[in-house]
């Protein structure tokens, strides 16, 4: 006697215990009866299969996300949104709100895009609106719903930003698209900060030394101002003197009046020069007397890094200067700009 074997599936042996349920087989050898039953089997698992793709129901597509917008408080609600796949004549669009909105329940006003007469339905406990259209909207239509009375309250101030639900389906009920409309409240992050107003002066030497005077030669020596300031408007510089370099004793040495200190001649003075300032008409040329008063020296109209005033200090006699030890306190301020 020959030996049949088969190996079924899951799908196969079900078919094959249906179908030896309503047989004789049990009268017959198993395996003897089986080899005439595997065609009859097969045939059946491939109709079977084929009447299932032919029938299956399209999966929904997604929408692109549209927007949605409120005019007032909560004022006329305005959906926009691009349809994916064409919908027939009395299929619906539902939109479903947040929490935050509350759905009109006797509100009728409705326009859409290409449509005359568009039914719509208010449902307060699902929060929804259900449009049922009265013809057709063509795959890749931009639509515009546009609900005078959607909503009677709408809370802008939970979310920065939120959605509704949009989910069309076609005559039958059956789900065609699904998809949002995205509304932006207050999505701006308004950031702060505070940048504090400084202004600094360095000076390499605050001790200058003219050494021994000579009938000869001008005796000279140079301090070095730095300026800092972020001031927007800038910054001035100030110079000051506590009174004539003098011995103490009611002699002095004379103010230079001819805007150059010259050997020989009992003269003092300053000259300036600087980056970053700009110095005043006082002082910009030549050798000047410090005025006693505090007196414009340099200024910026804007912020500074690291500008320079350079102060050269310079003196000279003459054969009758009086001998003796001769000193003055000069000061420079600065100040920021208003």
């Amino acid at each position: 006697m020959k030996r049949y074997e088969l190996i079924l599936d899951n799908t196969q042996t079900f078919f094959l215990q249906l179908l030896l349920s309503m047989s004789c087989l049990t009268k017959y050898k198993f395996k003897k009866r089986l080899q005439k039953f595997v065609p009859l089997l097969t045939l059946a698992y491939i109709l079977l299969l084929a009447l299932f793709v032919n029938n299956k129901v399209a999966e929904a597509a997604k929408l692109t996300d549209g927007t949605w917008s409120q005019s007032g408080s909560p004022g006329t609600t305005t959906i926009t949104y691009t349809n994916t796949t064409a919908l027939d004549s009395s299929s619906d669009i539902i939109l479903t709100f947040p929490s935050t909105a509350t759905v009109d329940q006797d509100g009728t006003g409705i326009t859409i895009t290409g449509q005359t007469t568009p039914v719509r339905s208010n449902n307060t406990v699902d929060n929804t609106i259900t449009i049922t259209i009265e013809g057709t909207i063509d795959a890749s239509l931009a639509v515009t719903i546009t609900l005078a009375d959607g909503l009677t309250a709408y809370t802008t101030t939970t979310y920065a930003q939120e959605s509704l639900a949009i989910n069309t389906q076609d005559s039958g009920d059956t789900p065609v698209d699904f998809g949002v409309a995205l509304i932006t409240n207050d999505n701006t992050t308004t950031v702060t900060a505070s940048v504090p107003l400084f202004v600094n002066m360095a000076v390499d030497d605050s001790s200058i030394e003219l050494g021994t005077l000579s009938t000869a030669s001008v005796s000279t020596a140079t301090q070095q101002y730095t300026v800092n300031s972020n001031n927007q408007s800038g910054v001035t510089m100030q110079i000051a003197h506590d009174g004539d370099i003098d011995d103490g004793s009611g002699n002095d040495i004379n103010a230079v009046a001819d805007s150059t200190v010259t050997a020989g001649s009992e003269e003092y003075g300053i000259s300036v020069s600087g980056s970053g300032l700009t110095i005043d008409a006082t002082y910009i040329s030549g050798d000047n007397e410090i005025v006693q008063a505090a007196d414009d020296l340099a200024s910026s109209a804007a912020s500074v890094s690291a500008a320079t005033v350079d102060i050269t200090y310079k003196a000279s006699i003459s054969g009758t200067t009086v001998a003796g030890d001769y000193d003055q306190v000069v000061t420079v301020t600065i100040t920021t700009n208003a």
